[in-house]
Order: C-alpha cells, then sequence, then structure tokens
C-alpha cells in the first residue's frame, strides 16, 4: 500500500514544551517537528528525557508550558485543554500496553481499527514467529513473545492506513532477537516510503542507522542523518471509529474476564445479603422508603465504579488507548444492563412488584454513578496522592442522587 506524495508537512509538532516529573523538569523549552517522510530517532543520556518526550509527544503527559500539535491540530497545551489526534496514531510505550486477557490478533486489529481499516496481518506474525500464537492470549505469551505483540500494534496502524500518520516506538527494539531486529528495521524503512513520520526511543545503533534525523534530548538539535521522502497527505479516521473502538473493547474484556462479578456484583448482593438478615420488614416501611431499599443493591454495584480502569494499569494499557483512541476504554451501556438486572434481583428477593418505572431507574442510576466513579477514578490516575485521596473523599456525595431519585419516584 502507499500513500499519495505532495510536498511534505508536518504531522508532529512539539512547540516549546515544558514538563516537570515531581520536582524535577525533565523537558524546558523543547521543540521538534517531524514531517511526512521522516524517521527522527530521540538520541541522549539516560535519564536525558528521551520516554518522556515521546509520550509527550503522544499526548500522554501534562505541560507545563507549550503545546502539541498532530497536523494542524493543537492535542494538548499548558492549560488542560486536550484532543484527540486526528491521526491514525501507532504507539509502543516501554511497557506494552496490552492486558493479558487480550487474545493477540484481536489486539491487533483494535490497533488498526483506529485507521478506520483493517487488513491481514499474517504475514507480520509469520515474519515474527507468531502464527501459532495468533489466537492465544497474551498473558500465555512470553515476555519477548509479548514485546513483539506491542511493536506490531504500534506499526501496523500506519500499514493500514490510506494517509500519512505518525508512529511513536520507545526501545522497539528491546526484547527482540537479531532477526527479529533486523526485520524491524525493514518495515521502519518501509513505513518512511510510504511517507509515514516516525519517531523513536532507542540507544540501539542497529535502530539509529534507520534514522533521517536525530534529535538530542536536553540540547534540542536535529540534526541530518539522511534526505527525507516528500511524501505526504492529508486526512485520517473519523473521531467515532475511534470510540466505537474502545467501547468495543471495554465491553469485550468485561464479558472475557467477568472482572464485574469479582467487584461490583459481589458488593451489591453483599448489600442484599445484610437487607434480607432483618428479615420481612418490608411491610412496615412506607413507598419511598421500600423504593430506596430495593434500588440500595443497585447502588452498591455502582459505587464500586468502572473494575476496567483498574485491569487497563497493567502494561499501561489505559495510556496505550488514551493516545492511539482517544480516550481510555470504557463499559459503555454494559452498566444499564447490570443495572436492571440488580434491580430485578433485589426486588424479587426483597418481595416487591417489579415496575417499569423501578426498573428504568435501577438502570439509569447504576449508569450515571458507575460512570460517574469511572470518571473520578480516571482523573485521579496522574494526580499526586493527597489530590487523589481528596478526590476520592467526592464518593458519597453521589448518595444525594440517589436520595433524590428515590423521592421523586415515590
Amino acid at each position: 500500500m502507499t500513500c499519495p506524495r505532495t510536498m511534505a508537512k508536518a504531522l508532529l509538532n512539539l512547540v516549546d514544551v515544558r514538563i516537570r516529573r515531581g520536582m524535577n523538569t525533565v523537558l524546558d523549552g523543547c521543540s521538534l517537528s517531524v514531517e511526512s517522510g521522516q524517521t527522527v530517532v530521540l538520541t541522549g543520556a539516560n535519564g536525558a528525557g528521551k520516554s518522556t518526550l515521546l509520550e509527550a509527544a503522544a499526548g500522554l503527559l501534562p505541560l507545563e508550558n507549550g503545546q502539541i500539535k498532530h497536523e494542524n491540530t493543537v492535542v494538548k497545551d499548558h492549560e488542560g485543554r486536550a484532543k484527540s489526534s486526528p491521526l491514525a496514531l501507532g504507539l509502543t510505550l516501554q511497557k506494552n500496553g496490552v492486558m493479558g486477557s487480550e487474545v493477540l490478533v484481536e489486539h491487533l486489529q483494535c490497533a488498526m481499527s483506529m485507521s478506520g481499516r483493517t487488513m491481514d496481518c499474517s504475514p507480520f506474525l509469520k515474519a515474527f514467529n507468531l502464527t501459532h500464537r495468533a489466537n492465544d492470549l497474551v498473558a500465555h505469551l512470553s515476555q519477548g513473545q509479548a514485546r513483539k505483540v506491542a511493536v506490531l500494534a504500534g506499526l501496523l496502524p500506519a500499514f493500514a492506513s490510506e494517509h500519512p500518520t505518525m508512529v511513536l516506538l520507545d526501545e522497539p527494539d528491546a526484547g527482540l532477537d537479531d532477526a527479529s531486529v533486523e526485520t524491524l528495521g525493514g518495515w521502519l524503512n518501509e513505513l518512511r516510503s510510504m511517507g509515514h513520520g516516525l519517531l523513536i526511543a532507542t540507544h540501539d545503533e542497529r535502530m539509529m542507522a534507520h534514522a533521517t534525523h536525530h534529535f538530542e534530548v536536553g540540547q534540542g538539535k536535529k540534526t541530518t542523518g539522511a534526505p527525507p521522502s516528500d511524501a505526504n497527505a492529508e486526512r485520517r479516521p473519523s473521531e467515532s471509529v475511534k470510540r466505537t473502538s474502545s467501547g468495543t473493547f471495554g465491553v469485550r474484556m468485561h464479558f472475557r474476564t467477568l472482572m464485574w462479578l469479582n467487584t461490583n456484583a459481589i458488593a451489591g448482593l453483599l448489600t442484599l445479603g445484610i437487607l434480607l438478615s432483618f428479615g420481612d420488614f418490608m411491610g412496615n416501611l412506607n413507598e419511598m422508603q421500600r423504593l430506596g431499599f430495593v434500588l440500595a443493591p443497585v447502588l452498591a454495584v455502582a459505587l464500586c465504579g468502572e473494575p476496567l480502569v483498574v485491569a487497563t494499569r497493567e502494561e499501561r494499557t489505559g495510556d496505550w488507548w488514551r493516545a492511539v483512541g482517544g480516550r481510555a476504554p470504557h463499559a459503555s451501556w454494559l452498566p444499564l444492563m447490570i443495572g436492571l438486572v440488580f434491580t430485578l434481583v433485589s426486588a424479587t428477593a426483597l418481595g416487591e412488584t417489579l415496575t417499569t418505572t423501578t426498573s428504568v431507574a435501577g438502570a439509569f442510576l447504576c449508569f450515571s454513578v458507575w460512570h460517574a466513579i469511572g470518571w473520578m477514578q480516571r482523573s485521579t490516575q496522574r494526580l499526586a496522592r493527597p489530590q487523589a485521596v481528596f478526590v476520592g473523599l467526592l464518593t458519597p456525595v453521589l448518595i444525594l442522587p440517589f436520595s433524590l431519585l428515590v423521592s421523586l419516584l415515590s
């Protein structure tokens, strides 16, 4: 597949970027551009900020100053504004960015779907000697094989894309054997010839040999290693494609792992069990109190939040999805179904007649509180611990809309 060739155009721009890690300023006044058909390799000593720069380019880190542009779209700035990348971004982090409960080929298909297109990935699996593991869970792979999956997930969106895009690779050669590194080098050259832009952080001289430019982190100097291609193009995947991919992935992981049974469902059943231990008391309550008791287990289910937030911390899967998909994986409509089921179970166990109004209220309650807690969980992931604890203390506030809902329906 080839991309149309026109005048070279910047796919990535970092403008006067400053980033702090704790009390330390890692990058200050850093500016860098990557054009279509360029392979820029980040150089510098250990701790100079190569991985930080690459993660910033993916829009994953908060900025103290400056902005990050993908094509002409500002995806991150120092005022906290963020937008989904207009590019079919390819990304490989130092961590693999893939959960152990994912199937190898499914993960690669998810990565390619960000471009709005898919392709047969079997030639790539064969080249990396992964054909026989295509339908295995990532948890069953060796460390080297899992790293190959992460590298392919960073490359395949560009191979599938009809238009030039950015590929960001952090130490892609780590854990690979010599033959795989040689194969990877061939793919990098092919992507460059197709007009894609590549930004690579590496210490491996074999990877550096494929650079058209080197950028010394800390010095801010971009030097030419070879003449770049003049390829380029326009357009990109739609936002709806990315949202569908992250939502589909989230629901699939919930059904495959049943992770919500380990947290949300147990909390709901324990709450219901406590209510049942009081004996036959519902007849002595008024309508509002009975409705409150029926919906209490549903509230307990939702207050446990989105288990996928915790699960996607594995190998920085959530960060990978936020960068390439524009948002973290989410359960989408699943809380509606869970809320409806638990409302039915609770009403039946407590001997109450289940009405349509109560069913809708239970589903809405679970959906709204579940996603509110999920938003709070995601918001606190990169906060300092005192700030994260403070936000977590706001959780009981969600009991107020529960009380208002019960009062309204009574």
